[in-house]
């Protein structure tokens, strides 16, 4: 009998990645990191070879944001590294729980060789919560320490530095580290008294829901106390469907559309009190600086500081906030969307959907048709992923989400190219629920190579391409900055390009392509292309002059 295979180094950090409840592991592999991919399969942690290392960050943030338990993010040293930082600052403004697990040179060469050699942790840092080299005697509870600081609220990323040869050591005894045991904390008695007498006098109080309320069990409590006091509610684009927005007291959501957030901030000044419940302004543009004065009443709950100034947080109470939504429940119900008055909130609704609403275009499809078709189709049960441009304003003011988390998208940093790999991660987590990517033809450029993971896998997600051939929203600030073309000079040259048919690209990787230049058209292709469970891009071939009046 073979005497058992000794525990490496690699071993340790993967088991103690397992404990935390992680599945997966993305990356694109050099032979410094091929210990860490091996150890990982080993302990059940399915690993998920990307085709850029953007895109794996990306995959891992929606494996995340769906599921709660931290990824893995394994690239290679050098040119690994550092193609996976956009990802991995993304993972940062994103708040997602990642553990980079980055390649290095064995230590024998360290000073001498520098071939690919830079510092990986003097890079990372300004860009994690915690950055160290990984220490080959206590690996397993130096994983433990960083997967601690990369939970913590609110979470992000962390990066341990593997040398080769260090990973491939035997490993020392070490305890078998689990995640912390956190008591739930709440609002002492006299506390919460104070404060629900603060939600009981104001007469026009508003709620700002953020992407802090879609965590554990907050959304229902959220439901529940909005329910009890009748509280109008607006939300950021990532904490869209908290509530779902079908419901009466949904005013629709804030953050990067100048026109929207006009009408918005009327209401918002002309609230008694304002109620955050993990209103997190990293989503928002630079138009919320100071957004109330100090007097402003203000009652911020979430699960810790944020450590902001943008605006004025007024009485903060930080805890566990589904207990805390709880305590400061009336003991009945109490009708403040009435002391408002409902026409004028239904003022505000109109305005906005006036402002979206779908024109005729000159050519091709209506943006905003499109994505009231998308609102019409989806179930409860889809995921939606969406990119960053015109066409992501636009869709958070025109989709309408049914549940937490339906709607993922790159709010913090803003990363172009996120949207197929994140509908990947949202496949792999979720692979019997439908799963639709919307990305504009910029972004499809940048990540187009994904489509080849998706279809190695063969996920049936549905990629929906609005084709126009430019970058609209930055053509759209160009002309704003008077920066446009005069007659009979330059075009577009910075923002304009000549569009592939991505139907056809499509077909090459083995999906199915379909392209539409009407309406009807992509109404028909997305409806058989989810019902299909087949991997599918459609085309569609949009007119971004509604984008002018949008945004």
């Amino acid at each position: 009998m073979n005497p058992p295979t000794p525990e490496k180094v690699a071993d340790a950090v993967a088991r103690t990645l397992r404990n935390f409840g992680a599945r997966f592991a993305f990356g694109i592999p050099g032979n410094d990191v091929l210990e860490t991919v091996r150890a990982c399969e080993a302990q059940g942690i399915e690993f998920v070879l990307g085709k850029s290392e953007p895109s794996c960050a990306f995959m891992a943030d929606a494996v995340y944001q769906l599921s709660g338990a931290p990824v893995a993010l394994i690239p290679a040293l050098g040119p690994g590294i550092s193609n996976a930082m956009s990802g991995i600052a993304g993972a940062m403004q994103e708040r997602t729980a990642l553990l980079v697990l980055s390649g290095e040179m064995a230590t024998a060469n360290m000073g001498i060789y520098n071939h690919q050699v830079f510092d990986h942790v003097g890079l990372a840092r300004p860009v994690t919560k915690y950055a160290e080299q990984l220490n080959p005697r206590r690996a397993a509870q130096q994983v433990a320490k960083a997967l601690d600081i990369a939970l913590a609220y609110p979470a992000g990323p962390v990066l341990l530095n593997v040398p080769a040869d260090h990973n491939r050591s035997p490993a020392a005894s070490e305890e078998d580290y689990h995640p912390a045991r956190i008591a739930a904390t709440a609002l002492a008695a006299e506390e919460a008294a104070r404060l629900g007498k603060m939600l009981s006098s104001a007469r026009r109080p508003l709620l700002l829901i953020g992407r802090g309320a879609l965590l554990k069990d907050a959304p229902a409590a959220l439901a529940a106390f909005a329910e009890a006091w009748q509280l109008p509610f607006l939300c950021s684009y990532k904490a869209k469907g908290v509530i779902a927005e079908q419901h009466p007291l949904c005013l629709g959501c804030v953050g990067l559309s100048p026109v929207v957030d006009a009408e918005n901030m009327k209401l918002v000044r002309e609230a008694d009190l304002i109620v955050m419940a993990g209103f997190d302004p990293i989503e928002l543009r630079d138009a919320w600086l100071d957004a109330w004065p100090e007097a402003q009443s203000v009652l911020s709950l979430d699960w810790g500081p944020l450590n902001h100034r943008l605006f004025p947080e007024g009485e903060r109470a930080y805890g566990d906030l589904p207990r805390m939504l709880a305590q400061l429940a009336p003991g009945a119900k109490v009708d403040k969307a009435a002391s408002w008055g409902r026409a004028r909130l239904q003022q505000l609704k109109d305005a906005v959907a006036h402002t979206v609403r779908p024109r005729a275009p000159a050519k091709g499809i209506s943006p905003a048709a499109l994505f009231a078709a998308v609102s019409a189709q989806a179930t409860a049960d889809w995921i939606m992923t969406v990119d960053v441009g015109a066409h992501r304003i636009l869709a958070n003011h025109v989709i309408r989400c049914h549940t937490p988390g339906q709607l993922l998208q790159s709010n913090g940093l803003g990363c172009m190219g996120y949207a197929v790999p994140a509908a990947i991660g949202a496949q792999l987590v979720h692979p019997h629920k439908p799963v639709v990517a919307m990305l504009g033809d910029g972004c499809m450029l940048m990540t187009q190579g994904e489509l080849a993971v998706a279809a190695e896998r063969k996920l049936p997600i549905v990629v929906v391409v609005l084709n126009d051939a430019s970058l609209s929203l930055i053509k759209l600030k160009q002309a704003k900055m008077n920066l446009a073309p005069k007659a009979g000079g330059l075009p577009y040259t910075s923002t304009d390009f000549v569009s592939p048919r991505f139907d056809i690209i499509a077909q090459g990787f083995g999906a199915r392509g379909v392209r539409v230049d009407s309406i009807a058209a992509f109404d028909q292709a997305l409806r058989e292309a989810v019902a299909s469970r087949r991997f599918t891009v459609i085309d569609a071939e949009v007119d971004p002059s509604e984008y002018w009046e949008q945004m």
